[in-house]
């Protein structure tokens, strides 16, 4: 707990999150949190006190202790400012059902909100390299096979090739960092109010595909049978049958 907040035993929490922003909360749906409407399109979000870590990083427009009574005190505040509604709590999951909103619902938004990658600082070592197939090739027919075995493969008609696994070729390309079963491009993180695990569910995934997303919010998709272990003779066979990185 921060500084000057304090503790009530069997306190739940409560945030305010605009309608925009509900459908970050879908990879939440089934841990029993409610939802109450508010003016001006935005939600009452109430979460059980041991969820904290996760609900101080959701996009709130405020964030509060509910007591045992029902009274609201901002976080980092001592003294209660409102009381939460007493009635019109409804589950989380009731209005994020499995698949897309009905358009025109109640402070739901009426078409899904655009976004892109957003520029990262944070120095994440690559994973996996985007280069040209020649460039790799020329490599690996080169390189001693203990260098190979380490490595696994997807090349695109297009004459580009998606190499994963370390330490990576040294051939100039585009390195990505892994978020579960999605692969950004170097320098670049998704917006706070995207999760993983939502875009995963929103792309359809499953546990045998990743996307290759590109910084405009765009993507690819490939699957995992695509990906061969590295060898010479896997090189030269590839050579003839390139596979295909699916553009949805």
């Amino acid at each position: 707990m921060g500084k000057g907040r304090t503790t009530v035993s069997g306190a739940r929490f409560i945030g305010l999150i605009a309608a925009t922003d509900l459908q970050s909360l879908a990879s939440w749906r089934a841990v029993g949190w409610d939802l109450c409407a508010a003016a001006a399109d935005r939600w009452w979000l109430r979460v059980p006190q041991d969820d904290e870590a996760v609900f101080m990083k959701l996009p709130l427009a405020g964030r509060w202790h509910e007591d045992a009574d029902g009274l609201m005190t901002r976080l980092g505040k001592r003294v209660p400012e409102q009381t939460a509604p007493a009635t019109g709590w409804v589950p989380l999951a009731t209005l994020l059902p499995v698949g897309p909103p009905r358009r025109g619902a109640v402070a739901m938004p009426p078409v899904p909100v655009a976004w892109s990658l957003e520029a990262d600082d944070a120095d994440r070592p690559a994973e996996a390299l985007m280069c040209r197939w020649p460039d790799f090739m020329a490599w690996a027919l080169a390189a001693f096979a203990p260098r190979l075995e380490c490595l696994s493969f997807a090349r695109c008609d297009d004459d580009r090739v998606f190499v994963t696994g370390h330490p990576l070729p040294p051939v100039r390309g585009q390195g990505y960092h892994r978020a579960g079963r999605l692969w950004l491009p170097g320098g670049h993180r998704l917006p706070s109010h995207v999760w993983p695990e939502l875009l995963e569910e929103r792309l359809r995934l499953g546990t045998s595909r990743f996307a290759l997303l590109h910084p405009d919010g765009s993507h690819e998709e490939m699957a995992e049978e695509n990906f061969v272990r590295a060898s010479r003779a896997a090189v030269r066979l590839t050579e003839g049958d390139p596979v295909s990185f699916e553009t949805p």
